[in-house]
């Protein structure tokens, strides 16, 4: 046996107890060390959409001096969420890198009353936001006018344009959007589909034409209204028909049947061009006449002003396309935002940071990032964007791609 004195004793008590405080020590570290990556938001950490700045230092010298902003009517709604979009990104840069140039917005009035010059100083960027209206408005010499300016257009509207090939072209054309889902939708497997626009959205002819070049069939094609939309689904997955049978046969053999009404079976997919408020009615609807099986993709009406919610549960397992603004994506650099979101506001929020981008020395060339109208890349003078796809889960946005 060992004999310890009182001093050895002593030390090896000590020994001990310094031991058993690293260890607790060691477990508390990693205990906070594993807390503190916990990211703090307010949906699910695994569905979070956050939008981002771009990564790039800026020369305020060499930025814009000033920057004329041409809208159809200053006074219009889509033309009033521009501003406020480009003018929260203005105070933005304002706080952060004391950048301030003198910003002029005109409409198209004050354009064509001075014969269509904008009498741009040096270090002046023009941004357009074309709408349908505006393009309207716009003679040849007007087009021409603008195009000789270093030029930011933001392109929102639905008539063919002439060549921008010189120019910064932000395209928020919708067919591109059609197409991008309806690729993601042929590539999971879906061929067989039936087709539902409504009366303000009238694009069931582009969507049928874009699905049919992508080699999958289309069904069927209609346009659900206030009138029609209580049994759409039931008539066109047949289960009227169904049931119908089901009445026959009982009559013809004079006995109550006891039945399960049954639906089309051709189909695997189903293509939605509807307001969310409609889609909010008819994938409900969908579910309760058996088609909860069926694949459903979503285009939501940009010209609606319904937006979603923080909860979308009656969208549940929808994919669609939109932009990441929209789907109540997370912008920690801005600490207040609006409640309710719009397309324009994105637009004109990214309008100014594309306009600085170009002029700033370090991003002149090149530039990407995840802004609020989607996924931008700009390279060999060309700008490419992308909108966010998602699938809502649990009645989350979960990232799917671009």
């Amino acid at each position: 046996a060992t004999i310890y004195n009182a001093p050895n004793l002593v030390f090896l008590v000590i020994v001990s107890y310094f031991y058993k405080f690293l260890i607790i020590s060691a477990n508390l570290i990693l205990f906070v060390g594993c807390s503190t990556n916990i990211p703090n938001n307010t949906f699910d950490s695994n569905k979070v959409i956050a939008i981002e700045k771009p990564e790039i230092s800026y020369d305020p010298t060499k930025l814009p001096e000033s920057i004329n902003v041409l809208l159809f009517d200053i006074e219009g709604l889509k033309e009033k969420e521009f501003i406020s979009g480009l003018s929260v990104n203005y105070y933005y840069f304002k706080k952060q890198i004391n950048y301030s140039p003198q910003i002029s917005f005109i409409n198209i009035d004050e354009f064509n009353k001075s014969n269509c010059d904008l009498k741009q100083r040096h270090k002046t960027t023009l941004i357009v936001f074309l709408t349908d209206e505006l393009w309207g408005s716009l003679d040849n010499v007007c087009l021409n006018n603008i195009f000789k300016l270093k030029t930011v257009l933001i392109d929102a509207a639905d008539f063919p344009r002439t060549n921008q090939q010189s120019h910064v072209v932000l395209n928020l054309n919708k067919k591109k959007e059609y197409r991008s889902l309806l690729e993601h939708a042929k590539n999971n497997g879906s061929n067989n589909v039936l087709i539902i626009d409504e009366e303000e959205t009238s694009d069931k002819t582009i969507l049928s034409e874009i699905w049919r070049e992508l080699d999958g069939n289309v069904l069927g094609s209609y346009t659900s209204s206030n009138k029609s939309s209580q049994n759409l689904l039931s008539n066109i997955l047949l289960i009227e028909s169904s049931k119908e049978r089901s009445r026959k046969l009982s009559r013809a053999l004079s006995t109550s049947l006891e039945t399960f009404p049954r639906r089309r079976k051709d189909i695997d997919s189903i293509i939605l061009s509807v307001s969310l408020a409609r889609a909010r009615s008819l994938k409900p609807e969908l579910e309760y006449n058996f088609g909860e099986s069926l694949s459903v993709y979503l285009f939501p009406d940009w010209d609606n002003e319904t937006f979603y919610l923080q909860k979308e549960l009656d969208l549940e397992g929808i994919a669609l396309i939109d932009f990441p603004w929209m789907l109540n994506s997370k912008a920690t650099f801005i600490p207040e935002l609006p409640s309710k979101r719009s397309r324009d506001f994105a637009s004109g929020f990214d309008a100014y940071d594309i306009a600085l981008l170009i002029s700033n020395p370090s991003s002149s060339n090149y530039f990407k990032y995840i802004g609020m109208t989607g996924e931008l890349v700009y390279k060999n003078g060309k700008l490419a964007r992308k909108s966010l796809k998602a699938e809502i889960q649990k009645g989350f946005f979960k990232l799917i791609g671009y």
